[in-house]
């Protein structure tokens, strides 16, 4: 295998928003810089739009664009993988083989989505009401369901953190609810917010306004919940509480936020800690 070694000022490790916002900023500032972003996707998605697409707002294919169309004039973009960030030496490796010294390394990968890491989603989501606004292909079935709802028991969640955006869950949940009642369905709804964590919003500032929306679509709020596990065709998940408790609640929709973990070579990297 042929390898080679190339100097950047600046690389930065993925091309998503983050990424390509952060390398047209730079070389706006100052465009002798050399930029250098690596990214194996050939697709650009705007992750964020995808919320608005389960609520049916946006269509989904409004939210792609391919990479090389983003990429800022004067940037170079590798359609490669990074294998390993050695900081201590300032070099990155790539599944190519090939090494990139740098004098910055800006890191915007994103998080890696664990589908896995609730027992039987993966082959839950997509049918029996089992939807997620963190997939390109299922935030089409989750506006697809909220608008053929008929009532029952509604169920959001939301894991521990780290996860992509912490408004997205709710987001999911009010946008649903909002249709609900335009349709006149509120009524028949049962809207549970499962929630791993032991408050609404982290910022508590912000929480007097989401509050209003909860009370406004009568959602129950269910703290210290994390699922673990989802049936799709009997229409059950099961959840454990901060103490080690399990139950199950059965459901007519659910709008599942999944686990999330850092990409596994900034794990094995020096970047990283416990």
């Amino acid at each position: 295998m042929n390898t080679q070694t190339k100097q950047v000022d600046v690389l930065i490790i993925g091309a998503g928003s983050a990424g390509i916002a952060t390398a047209a900023s730079l070389k706006k500032r100052n465009a002798g810089l050399s930029i250098t972003l690596v990214d194996p996707s050939a697709d650009h998605y705007y992750q964020p739009g995808w919320t608005m697409v389960g609520g049916g707002i946006f269509d989904a294919e409004s939210t792609h664009r391919k990479t090389a169309d983003l990429i800022p004039s004067g940037c170079q973009w590798l359609q490669d993988s990074v294998s390993t960030i050695d900081g201590s030496s300032s070099r990155v490796t790539l599944a190519s083989g090939d090494t990139l010294g740098y004098s910055h390394l800006v890191v915007a990968p994103g998080l890696k989505l664990n589908w896995a890491g609730v027992e039987g989603l993966e082959q839950a989501l997509g049918n029996n009401g089992v939807t997620s606004n963190y997939r390109y292909d299922l935030a089409p079935y989750t506006w697809e369901l909220v608008q053929n709802f008929k009532g029952g028991k509604a169920i959001f969640t939301q894991p521990p953190m780290p996860i992509k955006c912490a408004g997205a869950p709710q987001k999911a949940l009010y946008l649903s609810a909002s249709e609900w009642l335009k349709q006149g369905k509120l009524d028949q709804a049962d809207i549970h917010f499962y929630n791993s964590g032991p408050v609404l919003f982290g910022v508590a500032d912000y929480v007097p306004a989401l509050m209003e929306y909860i009370e406004k679509y009568n959602a129950t709020l269910d703290f210290g919940q994390t699922l673990t596990k989802v049936d799709g065709e009997s229409k059950t998940a099961w959840f454990k509480d901060s103490e080690g408790n399990e139950s199950s609640s059965e459901f007519e929709f659910l709008h599942v936020c999944p686990p999330q973990t850092a990409p596994d070579f900034i794990k094995a990297s020096d970047l990283s800690d416990d």
